[in-house]
């Protein structure tokens, strides 16, 4: 019976002719493509990805173990699978609030933890989560900083945010705790902007990422001067930045950052080829922030510490 089920599935396949299959099959993984979903397989395990998030694809190859064990995988005809190709509710080790609804690839813990660590959230702090994906790390930054503090997740893809009002309404059942949610995108004005909603991680303005990976839909825009105005924080202790892109002109004028001082943590991204770090450092020198890379946990993707002035 097992080979039978094994030869039904092997005939939902084709092996993937793509020159991406020659580096997945050096770190012992291979692609195989159905209908609507990818396999990536190395030994018993699976990482399924839908075909419309092929993009992807380098990044599982290279992160395999990252994405894998991020959350619960599922028993399938004796292979281990992690389902990432539609959206749905994932377990996800170390969260104890009950299944997580991702849009499509997890937030693994291993990342939000470099978060706290550098964050040093205590109750009553104020946070901005920018790009905050399915709403996890707004949820673990809101369990530091309790009643007394304010989280404010901004995200403007329609998928995610979505997402992110699942996650927060099981949360609330759980603890009563509220989180703010702006569903906007974090720029360098508020006229609005094309931005490619895909229901992924790497959803940006249009302009940034192009306009053939997703939704293109006119958004709200907000600078981060105005997210702390309608948010009414009169003080702010840390920003989780992860905008895929957009971090490059945010930071260009912010003038709450003389007052206010937050920590910030940034996770670069190539914008025209050119890794947006050092132009990240570059603006928040003006305002006296002294920033140094981080490795991530997992990926290659590098984290930006920026400590503010004393």
């Amino acid at each position: 019976m097992q080979n039978s089920v094994q030869i039904q599935i092997n005939e939902l396949y084709q092996v993937l002719a793509h020159p991406l299959q020659e580096t997945a099959s050096q770190q012992g993984i291979q692609i195989k493509i159905a209908a609507h979903y990818v396999d990536f397989i190395r030994q018993n395990n699976i990482i399924r990805l839908a075909v419309k998030h092929f993009v992807y694809a380098h990044d599982i190859i290279k992160a395999f173990d990252y994405y894998f064990s991020a959350v619960e995988p599922e028993n399938f005809h004796g292979f281990r699978l992690v389902d990432y190709s539609l959206p749905k509710y994932h377990e996800v080790p170390g969260y104890a609030f009950g299944p997580v609804y991702f849009p499509s690839l997890s937030e693994p813990m291993v990342t939000t933890v470099q978060y706290l660590d550098f964050a040093n959230l205590k109750p009553g702090s104020n946070v901005l989560d920018l790009g905050a994906y399915s709403g996890l790390t707004s949820i673990m930054f809101k369990e530091r900083v309790g009643r007394l503090g304010k989280v404010v997740a901004v995200d403007a893809d329609e998928q995610n945010v979505g997402a992110i009002e699942k996650n927060f309404k099981m949360y609330k059942q759980h603890t009563g705790n509220d989180i703010d949610l702006l569903y906007a995108a974090v720029w360098s004005h508020c006229n609005g902007l094309s931005f490619s909603s895909e229901g992924n991680m790497g959803s940006s303005a249009s302009e940034i990422v192009g306009n053939n990976r997703g939704n293109n839909l006119l958004v709200k825009s907000l600078t981060l001067d105005k997210i702390v105005e309608i948010a009414k924080l009169d003080h702010l202790d840390f920003i989780k930045c992860d905008v895929e892109g957009a971090e490059a002109v945010i930071f260009e004028q912010a003038d709450f950052l003389i007052s206010r001082k937050p920590r910030i943590i940034i996770e670069p991204h190539f914008v025209g080829g050119v890794e947006t770090t050092e132009k990240c450092i570059r603006d928040l020198a003006k305002y006296g922030y002294q920033c140094k890379r981080l490795h991530q946990t997992g990926v290659d993707v590098p984290l930006l510490e920026c400590h503010p002035p004393s």
